[in-house]
């Protein structure tokens, strides 16, 4: 239904858990190496340190398996589905990261599925679209804010860096007519589509840097030793 074949493990995402497992491992094994020293020998402390790394490493590594093979798994089946079938038709397809994107007259298009977590195995599906177009008269896109906004099965509506944004209600099952109108009052108030490339010229690089800077400032350098380079990067 893809067209292509959707990866469920997304391998360069493994070193996001691996170095918070390291550095958490690290730490936790050389603090449980100190407390064991009290009243256990040198042998035996080292034994205790290297089994805490281990565990807290293991646990980063059950979690990397769990959120990209398990989740990930369960949510390409739902994109699969019939209940997204429709947006497939439109000529939209399913990425790696498991959104479903496209360009649509022009327009790029980005359908995302977030999955509320609620209580175990219990999730809420929350949908959204963002359409890149750049407004040139700011009166008449409020215009077509207002008029998405009236649109049956659509919650709220934004705006900002190039991306209007349509943000479904809970209960809503046509995902494509809030689309195709929304492309509709787009070319008749005249906004201009906005390509991938030409949004990555404009905004993305400026996005990409700001992103870049914060992670930086969440960044805590290891160890550097050569080629091993093992950073700590900070949850938001």
């Amino acid at each position: 239904m893809t067209g292509t074949k959707i990866p469920i493990i997304r391998k360069e995402k493994f070193k996001e858990y691996l170095f918070p497992g390291m550095f958490w491992g690290v730490l936790a094994g050389f603090l449980f190496f100190l407390i064991s020293l009290i009243n256990d020998s040198f042998t035996q402390s080292v034994k205790t340190g290297f089994g805490w790394m281990g565990a807290v490493l293991l646990i980063s590594l059950i979690g990397f398996f769990s959120e990209e093979w398990y989740h990930r798994k369960r949510k390409l089946k739902k994109l699969q589905s019939g209940k997204y079938e429709e947006l497939l038709k439109l000529g939209l397809k399913i990425d790696k990261d498991l959104n479903i994107t496209g360009n649509i007259k022009g327009y790029n298009v980005e359908f995302y599925l977030n999955e509320k977590y609620i209580k175990p195995n219990k999730y809420i599906d929350q949908h959204y679209v963002n359409i890149n177009c750049l407004p040139q008269n700011f009166k008449g896109f409020q215009n077509v804010l207002d008029n998405i906004q009236k649109l049956p099965g659509v919650k709220n509506t934004g705006w900002g860096f190039g991306i209007l944004s349509i943000i479904y209600k809970e209960k809503s099952e046509d995902f494509v007519l809030p689309i195709k109108l929304a492309l509709n009052f787009l070319e008749e108030a005249a906004i201009l589509p906005l390509s991938k490339p030409d949004w990555e010229k404009l905004f993305g690089n400026e996005i990409k840097l700001k992103r870049e800077q914060e992670e930086k400032a969440r960044t805590k350098q290891i160890i550097k030793i050569g080629k091993l380079d093992i950073k700590y990067i900070k949850p938001k």
